[in-house]
């Protein structure tokens, strides 16, 4: 593993702000799928669920991701982000664009819909530049550094692609091109954006939190390589305007180590772990890299299937299932070591300190895990049946898992201001 510079960390409420974000957008995610019912899981090119997935890939995943992104790189990579002050102005114009590309896209207002593609596209280059000049200057060359630098670049190309997307619903025209850029965009996004990411950041956390064995340097190889054959042959194949079905082969490499390779990798280092104690994050990291495995078969069936449901089946074992699942837990385990380090670690010997175990109890966590499967359960139920109190009940599950997932971070964060107050307060 690298050597970590927690010197170097950003102050605790950039990648925080980032993080609550997450819960608050599953919470309107859930009021959403609760207020729409079944009708929005009958194709994912509705614009209702289109609202949906953008909350999930870009409410909770990209604001989580971000986030960590400002948080582990100096950390990790020893690559400092400059003008670290603008992640506040980042973060207040990527909320702001997104809840207009949402509402844009319920309500199928076109001109919220084009704004909140374009601010989206800025408060990410926003984010790109100083990170991009971090990753460049650094000299870090191991496999979290690799695959940060290649999930950066994908989502670069993630935001070309969403601004012209944006563009071309919001003006109504039809497009030939409109198909295949869709799953280039959404391979992109979800096999190296968020797949390379989770990747690289676990072959750091995963040994470091849960005392496993670190990954083979055999997988971290076939991981970066993966990820670059699947950067590469979406780029070709949008230059020669491959069909869908050709386009979405191209990100195969990439599915393969995002949904095969890594999540077999990763349950094979977790069993051989040196501590055996049940840890709730671990059931998180354990459940979410099933889902991993279960989404390769889901993305065979929504690219040859004729049922449309299909379609939104993969999106949802995917976004909520797989990645959700992980970044959940993850959360559970970063925010109280985040605020013990910031608020506790320079007191330990001077005065009595808490543990992270006191700072996040395991009982909030093992219920975000209870909420989160059912839903999880209930979702694919409703998929299956398309009974309408089955997706409405799967819309109370997201609001009931996002509060959970809320007072999961808020707990550590308000101890950390009450003892920062208690502490002003002493004469």
């Amino acid at each position: 593993m690298a050597a970590l510079r927690p010197e170097q960390g950003p102050p605790l409420a950039i990648p925080a702000s980032f993080f609550v974000t997450a819960p608050l957008a599953v919470m309107t995610a859930g009021v959403l799928l609760s207020l729409g019912g079944v009708s929005l899981l009958w194709t994912r090119f509705a614009g209702g669920t289109a609202a949906l997935a953008h909350l999930g890939t870009l409410g909770l995943l990209g604001s989580v991701m971000l986030g960590a992104l400002y948080q582990m790189l100096p950390v990790v990579a020893g690559a400092p982000v400059p003008g670290l002050r603008a992640a506040h102005a980042v973060h207040a114009l990527f909320v702001t664009a997104l809840s207009l590309m949402v509402w844009g896209l319920w309500a199928a207002e076109r001109t919220f819909v084009v704004a909140g593609a374009t601010l989206l596209s800025l408060a990410l280059v926003g984010f790109l530049l100083p990170v991009s000049l971090a990753l460049a200057r650094t000299a870090a060359a191991g496999p979290t550094a690799t695959g940060m630098r290649l999930a950066v670049l994908g989502l670069g190309l993630v935001v070309g692609l969403g601004l012209w997307l944006g563009y071309t619903r919001g003006s109504g025209a039809a497009s030939p091109a409109y198909p295949s850029v869709v799953i280039a965009h959404l391979t992109l996004g979800l096999v190296v954006w968020v797949g390379g990411l989770i990747a690289a950041v676990s072959f750091q956390v995963v040994p470091m939190f849960y005392l496993t064995p670190p990954a083979p340097r055999w997988v971290t190889s076939a991981s970066s390589v993966a990820m670059a054959l699947t950067l590469a042959g979406l780029t070709v194949a949008l230059v020669l305007r491959a069909s869908p079905g050709h386009t979405a082969l191209a990100a195969l490499p990439g599915a393969l180590s995002a949904w095969l390779l890594h999540p077999l990798a990763t349950l094979v280092a977790i069993a051989h772990r040196r501590r055996k104690r049940a840890d709730p994050s671990l059931t998180f990291w354990r459940v979410g890299l099933v889902c991993g495995l279960a989404s390769l078969p889901c993305a065979g069936l929504a690219l040859y299937a004729d049922d449309s449901r299909f379609g939104v089946l993969f999106g949802w074992v995917v976004v909520w299932g797989w990645a959700a699942l992980i970044v959940h837990g993850m959360l559970g385990r970063i925010i109280p070591f985040l605020v013990w380090l910031h608020r506790f670690s320079k007191r330990v010997g001077l005065e009595p300190v808490p543990s992270m175990k006191q700072l996040l109890p395991d009982a909030l966590p093992r219920a975000g895990l209870a909420l989160h499967v059912t839903t999880l359960g209930l979702g694919v139920a409703a998929l299956a049946t398309g009974l309408d109190p089955l997706a409405r009940a799967t819309g109370v599950g997201l609001l009931a898992t996002g509060a959970a997932m809320l007072v999961t971070l808020l707990r550590p964060l308000l101890h950390r201001a009450r003892a920062s107050t208690e502490r002003d307060a002493r004469p």
